[in-house]
């Protein structure tokens, strides 16, 4: 699996959100509404969630990398596109 773009968009809040991505993988599939958040001077990823039917605060996410190392390079390379972004902005 090969990440071919990334996409930042800015978010209209403040912190902890600090954006969203689009990722496309292997020119085929898109993931959208990926959440780039900072919390306590550690950043993540959120993947796209839904709520759980059955529950009132519970969320599923709808895509997600199934093991560590794919999450691990899927956040660095989001992050380094973020960056990217906000050296683009200035």
């Amino acid at each position: 699996m090969e990440i071919t773009n990334i996409k930042i968009f800015k978010a209209r809040q403040r912190r902890p959100v600090l954006a969203y991505a689009n990722v496309i993988l292997d020119n085929q599939f898109i993931i959208r509404g990926i959440t780039l958040i900072e919390k306590d001077d550690k950043r993540f990823i959120s993947m796209p969630s839904r709520r759980v039917r059955d529950s009132e605060r519970n969320f599923r996410d709808t895509a997600h990398p199934l093991n560590q190392k794919i999450r691990e390079e899927l956040t660095n390379a989001i992050f380094d596109a973020y960056e990217e972004f906000l050296k683009s902005e200035e």
